[in-house]
């Protein structure tokens, strides 16, 4: 287990003129947080963190559960965060990252993505998003990463039209597209896999707060602020009560 010499390394290399990508786990990257802040993105230095098994991991054990590293990041200077929702935009955000000259961090799930019938991604650009469905309800779905494919997957369960964003940057955000949809609809529902202390809804709330935009209500369906036990991944989704089904019943309460 050598996170911190693989960060530093990297670091050294990008300080020469390479591109490296700097592939870990979600989970082991917390090893080399203070390589990350000092080595990396103190100097803005344009390494690659590829985060693999975002999210729940299935049975690798409770250490493996990649859920912090939005927040943890999130906080860092220079740090730019963005996430794929399926093959084809993760073609596309290693094809952004490869060309980006900052530190950023790309995270994707353990297996698959969740595969939807949504329109094709389009190429990645510095905080901007991507509406994949749009239409006159005051409800919008905003999804990031494989958290499209849940919003997608819920939104197939409700008997009631919603609007679903693929987020794609939550830092830095597509402010423009949120200020737009803040005028449209009213009723927001966040979808990552990630922890929701410091998450992705943080972020958006953040910004609605900034902006002094108060008349939209948000809930985020993040994972909460407690450490998730390992065994098979839908059994622990259900356990926090996440799977499409369970999300449409609580939209539709929340409603």
């Amino acid at each position: 287990i050598a996170e911190q010499h693989a960060v530093t390394s990297m670091a050294a290399l990008a300080k020469e003129g390479f591109k490296p990508f700097c592939t870990i786990y979600s989970t082991f990257l917390q090893r080399g947080y203070d390589q990350v802040i000092h080595d990396t993105c103190l100097m803005d230095l344009p390494v690659v963190f590829a985060l693999d098994r975002a999210g729940i991991v299935g049975e690798d054990g409770e250490t493996h559960q990649g859920v912090f590293d939005i927040s943890f990041l999130r906080a860092v200077p220079n740090m730019t965060l963005f996430a794929p929702r399926d093959e084809k935009s993760f073609h596309q955000a290693l094809g952004f990252a490869a060309e980006y000259q900052h530190p950023c961090s790309v995270r994707y799930p353990r297996g698959s993505f969740t595969e939807t019938d949504l329109p094709e991604s389009v190429s990645f650009e510095l905080a901007k998003s991507q509406l994949l469905r749009s239409n006159e309800s005051n409800i919008l779905f905003i999804g990031y990463g494989n958290g499209v494919g849940r919003a997608y997957e819920t939104a197939q369960l409700l008997d009631f039209d919603v609007n679903i964003l693929d987020l794609r940057f939550v830092k830095p955000l597509d402010e423009e597209m949120l200020r737009d949809m803040a005028v449209k609809h009213k009723k927001w529902f966040v979808f990552s896999d990630s922890s929701k202390m410091g998450g992705v809804g943080s972020a958006i709330l953040e910004f609605l707060a900034s902006d002094k935009i108060l008349d939209v209500a948000l809930e985020s369906f993040e994972y909460e602020d407690k450490f998730i036990t390992h065994g098979n991944t839908k059994l622990v989704e259900e356990s926090l009560d996440i799977l499409p089904k369970q999300l449409a019943k609580r939209v539709s309460i929340l409603l």
